[in-house]
């Protein structure tokens, strides 16, 4: 294969192939000179997995092949990167020396369930559950019709995770089932974090929740370890340090996340590991050659699809303005959406940038649980994810 291309991409996750598509349609001229690097098979829709862990959505209606999504004008190197120079313009990927001219890091995130002691060999046994893994989601919903009484806990850390409400997502509608069910359980919630949600009208929206539906709530409670055949979780508190445990019947776990650590090396990194671009026009702040976008990226933003779909134009208008020796004038506000499922069938929509101050869409009131709000999620966003989204169209 070709050796150098006008512009690679690293990752073939939503950041990769939509602005990979975008591009293709906005500049004719990279036609054929576009290279997506990924290794994976598959592509996957992982916003829909929270609600396959709950049984209200299909496992199999969540994938496609890779190669049905790659956008055509683009080739597809199947390889995983090894290093990246971005002095040279370099990218190795397994065996494969590629060179560019610009360069989007869109490499995703990577889950570190060996930050938690014990939790890896655990999974997919004793009740021990994630929703972030393809071959679990499942496991998560049979643990769910199983557990008949006791505790199920669901955590999330205090570090910075993709889909940063899934956990929430999980919580309520497995409250919902065991409701629905009359079954004798406790659902427990425990965060690493400092409050609920990081926008005060939607954190006090999802305090009124969780007191309404009884469930326990804290905050400040990272995950440490877990003990499966006991069914016992450790938990730390992240101000005073002290440890404590609780008994389990079932255990959701939102494991801590972190950047991509193939760029350890690369000079791309900063401090905390994610890729270190200005926030506003996603160029690297050093190498202007080189975006990012999505989860690997230092974006100060909750890591959503719907980030992606709100950088992605931005993005790719700045890339243009770049590869004609101009600099970049277009503005991401740092605009998302988190989807809150506080059962089946109605749903908070907390939309909000930078400033941490709510940019609703519609006349609605977001913060109020919504059945059509439910209904987009469940219905609608999936066909926006894979034909428009995907497509490049934001």
């Amino acid at each position: 294969m070709r050796k150098h291309y006008k512009l690679v991409i690293l990752g073939g996750g939503t950041g990769g192939i939509s602005t990979a598509s975008r591009i293709l349609s906005k500049k004719k001229d990279v036609k054929d000179d576009v290279l997506i690097i990924e290794p994976g098979d598959y592509h996957y829709f992982q916003p829909a997995w929270p609600l396959v862990g709950s049984g209200d959505e299909k496992l199999d209606s969540t994938w496609k092949p890779m190669e049905k999504v790659i956008p055509k004008g683009a080739r597809w190197l199947q390889a995983a990167v090894k290093e990246v120079d971005p002095v040279k313009r370099e990218v190795t990927a397994d065996e494969t020396l590629i060179s560019y001219d610009f360069l989007i890091v869109a490499l995703g995130i990577e889950l570190n369930y060996d930050a938690i002691k014990g939790a890896r060999a655990c999974l997919g046994h004793n009740g021990v559950c994630t929703n972030y893994l393809y071959n679990l989601v499942e496991y998560t919903y049979e643990s769910l019709k199983n557990t008949k009484s006791g505790n199920i806990i669901v955590t999330k850390p205090e570090a910075k995770i993709k889909g940063g409400v899934s956990a929430e997502n999980s919580l309520f509608t497995m409250d919902d089932f065991i409701k629905q069910q009359n079954r004798n359980i406790d659902i427990i919630f425990r965060s690493g974090r400092e409050e609920l949600f990081e926008v005060k009208k939607y954190n006090d929206s999802l305090i009124s929740q969780m007191e309404e539906k009884h469930i326990d709530y804290k905050l400040n409670e990272e995950l440490i370890e877990v003990k499966g055949e006991q069914k016992q979780a450790v938990f730390k508190n992240t101000h005073t340090g002290e440890t404590h445990t609780l008994p389990f019947e079932m255990l959701v776990i939102t494991p801590p996340m972190h950047g991509p650590s193939v760029l350890k090396n690369s000079g791309l990194l900063d401090e905390e590991g994610w890729v270190d671009v200005d926030k506003h026009t996603m160029m690297h702040k050093k190498y202007t050659t080189v975006f990012s976008l999505g989860d690997s990226s230092s974006l100060p933003t909750v890591k959503m699809g719907a980030a992606v779909r709100k950088q992605l134009p931005v993005l790719v208008d700045n890339l243009i303005e770049r590869m004609s020796d101009q600099e970049p004038t277009h503005k991401y506000d740092g605009r998302t959406a988190c989807p809150i499922a506080t059962e089946y069938g109605e749903l908070i929509l907390a939309e909000f940038g930078y400033e941490r101050k709510p940019k609703e869409t519609t006349f609605l009131n977001q913060a109020d649980d919504k059945i059509i709000f439910y209904q987009f999620k469940k219905n609608m966003l999936p066909i926006m994810y894979w034909y428009a989204l995907l497509k490049g169209k934001s």
